[in-house]
């Protein structure tokens, strides 16, 4: 008799549990409203993927808002009212997946609030290394799905990407930054994404243009003034990486950097 009533009073606590059954909800709505495109799971198959899985996607959002009630008025906010200026990926992913359409009619806001405070509950994942991690190619292939080095904005493609080994072990114990370090380091990495999303549409315009002109076999002294205008974007998103890089190696311990090199 005892164990039916601890039995009971314990199946009574999880069915009326508010944090359990927000969790339930807005997996569930997730699922229905957003599984479609945008997987929870590490996608095995690279080449199918029509959206970026939602591990990825929380990684990036969370760089950008760390705050809960941010994120979830962010991510209710570009769900149904997605533009290029919102978006908080690279250009070069708005360009092979396309930018998200509005899902108005799809979902309304109070079901929005359920699935983005699950999303931030939830991912990603504390194991969670980036996308790229394990899916290396052997020498001279490159993975599926990573821009060539053309479509970068900066001058120098093979300067070290330490931010976003940052990014990756961000809640490793191993790395163990301090929250004054994180806070930091976001305020680095807004300002930088800032600067560098405002100059990588101006050098898609300035290349398609001079594509443009090449193939109407336009003379080079009327073409060459556009090659300057991209040369000087990349140089400008060059130096904005390298200051970037000094403040993040400024902000990290010797022991950390030690720990990021290894990686």
């Amino acid at each position: 008799m005892k164990k039916n009533r601890i039995l009971f009073i314990t199946l009574t606590l999880l069915t009326f549990s508010p944090s359990i059954q927000a969790g339930s909800e807005g997996e569930l709505l997730f699922a229905s409203k957003c599984a479609a495109c945008h997987s929870t799971t590490r996608p095995k198959d690279m080449s199918k993927v029509i959206a970026p899985a939602l591990m990825g996607v929380m990684r990036h959002l969370k760089m950008d808002y760390p705050n809960k009630a941010e994120a979830v008025a962010f991510i209710k906010d570009f769900t149904l009212n997605p533009t290029k200026e919102k978006a908080i990926c690279m250009p070069q992913k708005i360009e092979r997946f396309g930018l998200m359409p509005s899902q108005k009619g799809n979902v309304n806001e109070k079901e929005l609030e359920v699935i983005a405070s699950w999303m931030f509950d939830n991912f990603p994942p504390k194991d969670f290394r980036g996308m790229g991690q394990g899916n290396r190619k052997g020498k001279g292939q490159r993975q599926r799905g990573v821009q060539p080095t053309q479509n970068t904005p900066f001058l120098i493609a093979s300067l070290p990407h330490i931010t976003k080994t940052v990014q990756k072990n961000w809640d490793n114990s191993e790395l163990d930054l301090s929250d004054k370090q994180k806070a930091k380091l976001l305020k680095v990495r807004q300002g930088t994404m800032k600067e560098v999303r405002a100059i990588q549409p101006q050098i898609k315009t300035l290349v398609e243009k001079i594509k443009a002109l090449t193939d109407n076999n336009e003379k080079v002294e009327k073409i060459m003034p556009l090659v300057q205008e991209v040369a000087t974007l990349k140089a400008h998103a060059t130096e904005v990486q390298l200051i970037c890089l000094a403040k993040t190696k400024e902000i990290l311990s010797a022991k950390q950097l030690e720990f990021l090199a290894k990686k």
